[in-house]
């Protein structure tokens, strides 16, 4: 079976350096310019101190393995929270129309409560449209470019003559850990 790193795997070397970068991060003295600067420096740092390189990047990997599963855990809290959002602005949204259709049954513009005010104001009229968005008249419409970076690489990798689009000259890598 794999070794996923747990929580309690995480050496104490790498706890610190976990604190050292949060205490750069909660500084509101610095940019985030200087905080990367000081980052990358404690960082390097402590990769190129006395313990072995192949180690550090072993128990880096752990960490990251670590943050990883922590960031899907907080997704999906996320999504949790967000459908339980979703579901009390759904429930406020029909008592909120629910008390507005009492109010106009009883003919009743205000209410003035000990702890809550309640008036109705009438809302702009809402547009209806006859006909798709694409029918039209320009003036009446919004277009929205982007640019199509699947068919601007394709065009790139076949040489075609482009002076306006180009490969970035940064090597970029990523890492994969097992």
């Amino acid at each position: 079976m794999e070794n996923n790193g747990k929580l309690w795997e995480i050496s104490d070397d790498i706890l610190e350096l976990e604190r050292v970068l949060d205490e750069i991060e909660d500084c509101n003295d610095l940019t985030e310019s200087e905080k990367e600067v000081r980052r990358n420096h404690i960082f390097s740092e402590w990769l190129n101190s006395d313990t072995e390189f192949d180690e550090k990047a072993e128990k880096v990997a752990h960490y990251i393995k670590y943050l990883e599963a922590l960031t899907e855990a907080r997704k999906g809290e996320m999504k949790r929270l967000k459908t339980l959002a979703e579901i009390s602005d759904k429930q406020a949204g029909k008592l909120r129309d629910y008390l507005v259709t009492e109010m106009l049954r009883v003919d009743k513009r205000k209410v003035e409560g000990v702890t809550c005010k309640l008036s109705m104001r009438r809302k702009q009229p809402r547009v209806c449209l006859n006909v798709e968005p694409e029918q039209l008249p320009s003036e009446y419409q919004r277009v929205k470019i982007e640019a199509n970076l699947t068919e601007i690489k394709k065009a790139l990798k076949s040489k075609q003559e482009i002076d306006w689009a180009f490969f970035s000259d940064n090597q970029e890598y990523s890492l994969m850990i097992k």
